[in-house]
């Protein structure tokens, strides 16, 4: 019977014990959420009652310092953590808050000697440090926190210790020498963390400062450690950072030769160089590879890469492409009609390729290079479809090189006028199982282009809008300009839009005084369409490509007096001041034109490029 009366009292007793409990956790529950929805007061109100409760509770004293804090009642927050310290003494933690609300309350010193006595708490352990040095840097003291961590490394007799912490705080500081010297000694250490440095590096290297003193520094240290590759590495990315692509050969160079790589070094620094547009050197360097190396196993590619660079270096064309892929006023090319640019090298060399790899992938992607050189530079279709049909013979297993030069080939028909020929090219691809998804959206659109080309604007369309459901895709924005294009001239006259689609393919087939002739009709015809505008831009960018850069200049002026409100204004004030300052050669009149971007279209995306026009024409110094 006692014991039963016993078992009843525990269960009692535990009872309310759970249900006290279960109240206390509502209530906290109910401050985080007042907390969370900045009602402080009230929060506070609630974290009070609950701590007068369990003083000991550490998430409850937690949060009742956290709401003082934020209310700003710093004398009762030192309360509350001194009475806690009465409880706990020589605890980091609490000894570590103690300080910070005291450097809230404009305490310094206090502040300083809770920190120090925090560390004395703890002088062997670098979690003391690590929590002192948290609260330092979360106070926006940040040289007092790289004495403290320089400190902890005397203590712990560690020299590397808090490398990553001590580097980051130098560069906050602005203080990139130190900041580099630190990184350095952390990759001395560690030599895997070499990405890790150079991407924490790069944080400041973006400023002349900064990348002035990291490689300053980093100069030094090669020289006084010169067996130590990974400084070597290191410097030459530094080179590279800073467009010196000249020194950083010669230390790719020098790594080459000291890791004893056979021209391996200086293959990836001419790739680097390659794709980094810095073609005279990544000459140098293909080149070396191929006259020293010719057992390296990558000797096809860098004869690739050579001829890559050749074609890349011979392609001065318009960074903005305002004119298309060739280049109008490049002293090397003439009328596109009869083009014979400086890309003989570079065709050359492709073709030495395909001879001595044959059935190889690099044969198969330099004879897809050949094909595009000729449609783009040469327009010499039969050329670029004998390359195209070799591929699609005799280099099937490398499959995104044919699915490229299918692709191609249909542009070749289109050129040609073949629009059932390249159709079903476009189609095969479009029905194609293998590769990626890319290519039948890009034949898609092609196809898609053929129906505006032919006038079949709906069938276009309805291609066109299901392209652009895919947000992903690469070609989502090209089918969304089309889409609107189509849309926005098919009223009120779509005879207007046909006329337009026409002259369009005709200046695609390079036939250049039909499609001039077309667009002449198209805005002189149809004045009151809206395809006014875009006619006789083409009529200019077709003059231009003719050298006629003074009727060019009429047909620009004409838009621009003829349609004020035209959104391709902008633009053609950039056209303009390219046709004066590389065609006509008249820098007053070229500054004029970009300055007129820069006063009336203060928000175009051509306004750094013709601001840079503007500096080098008058001779700024940068």
């Amino acid at each position: 019977m006692r014991f039963t009366i016993f078992l009843a009292l525990v269960a009692l007793c535990s009872g309310v014990g759970f249900a006290q409990q279960k109240d206390t956790d509502i209530k906290f529950r109910l401050a985080q959420s007042y907390e969370r929805g900045g009602s402080y007061e009230t929060a506070t109100t609630l974290y009070e009652e609950l701590y007068a409760k369990d003083s000991l509770n550490y998430a409850i004293f937690d949060a009742l310092r956290r709401m003082y804090l934020q209310l700003k009642k710093y004398d009762v927050a030192i309360i509350l953590v001194q009475a806690r310290l009465r409880k706990i003494p020589n605890d980091p933690v609490t000894l570590t808050q103690l300080g910070t609300i005291y450097l809230r309350a404009s305490k310094e010193k206090e502040a300083f000697d809770a920190w120090d006595k925090a560390i004395a708490v703890g002088p062997s352990s670098e979690t003391t440090y690590r929590i002192v040095g948290d609260a330092m840097v979360e106070n926006r003291l940040f040289d007092r926190a790289i004495v403290l961590y320089q400190k902890a490394r005397a203590a712990l007799n560690n020299p590397g210790l808090f490398a990553i912490d001590i580097a980051y705080l130098y560069s906050i500081v602005l203080n990139y020498t130190e900041a580099t010297r630190e990184y350095l000694r952390l990759v001395r250490d560690v030599p895997q963390q070499l990405v890790y440095v150079q991407a924490r590096i790069a944080s400041y290297t973006g400023r002349t400062d900064g990348l002035t003193a990291a490689t300053l520094v980093v100069e030094q240290t090669t020289q006084s450690e010169p067996d130590n590759i990974i400084f070597e590495r290191l410097l030459s990315w530094l080179y590279i950072e800073g467009k010196r692509y000249d020194n950083a050969y010669t230390v790719y160079r020098l790594l080459d030769e000291k890791t004893k790589a056979s021209g391996r070094e200086i293959y990836n620094f001419a790739e680097l160089a390659l794709k980094e547009r810095a073609y005279e050197v990544a000459s140098k360097a293909f080149g070396e590879v191929i006259a020293k190396y010719r057992t390296l196993n990558v000797l096809p590619e860098a004869k690739f890469g050579y001829a890559r660079t050749m074609e890349e270096a011979s392609a001065e064309r318009d960074t903005l492409n305002l004119f298309g892929k060739a280049n109008p006023f490049s002293p090397n090319e003439k009328p596109a009609t009869e083009s014979q640019p400086t890309f003989t090298g570079a065709v050359a060399a492709y073709k030495r390729i395909v001879t001595e790899y044959p059935n190889t992938e690099i044969a198969a992607r330099s004879l897809l290079c050949i094909a595009t050189l000729m449609v783009d530079r040469f327009f010499n279709l039969d050329e670029a479809r004998s390359a195209l049909e070799t591929i699609n013979r005799k280099y099937t297993s490398f499959v995104p090189v044919l699915l490229e030069a299918k692709l191609l080939l249909g542009d070749v028909d289109v050129a040609l006028g073949n629009l059932d020929k390249a159709e079903a090219s476009y189609s095969s691809l479009t029905a194609y199982r293998y590769g990626s998804p890319e290519y039948q959206e890009r034949a898609a659109f092609r196809l898609a282009e053929l129906n505006y080309f032919r006038g079949k604007f709906q069938d276009a369309l309805k291609q066109l809008q299901e392209l652009t459901k895919n947000a992903t895709s690469d070609i989502t924005n090209d089918a969304l300009s089309l889409l609107i294009f189509i849309q926005e001239n098919m009223q009120p006259k779509e005879d207007a839009l046909r006329e337009y689609a026409k002259a369009e393919l005709l200046e695609r087939q390079r036939k250049l005084s039909e499609a001039l002739t077309a667009f002449d009709a198209i805005a002189n015809v149809y004045k009151d369409s809206p395809l006014g505008d875009e006619s006789l831009m083409s009529s200019g960018d077709i003059l231009t490509h003719m050298n006629r850069y003074t009727d060019a200049i009429s047909s620009y002026d004409r838009l621009v007096k003829d349609f004020p409100e035209s959104i391709l204004l902008d633009r053609v004030f950039m056209k303009l001041g390219e046709v004066y300052e590389f065609g006509l050669v008249d820098k007053p009149k070229a500054i004029d034109s970009y300055k007129t971007i820069l006063e009336k279209y203060p928000n175009s995306i051509f306004v750094s490029e013709a601001r840079k026009h503007i500096r080098e024409l008058r001779g700024d110094t940068p």
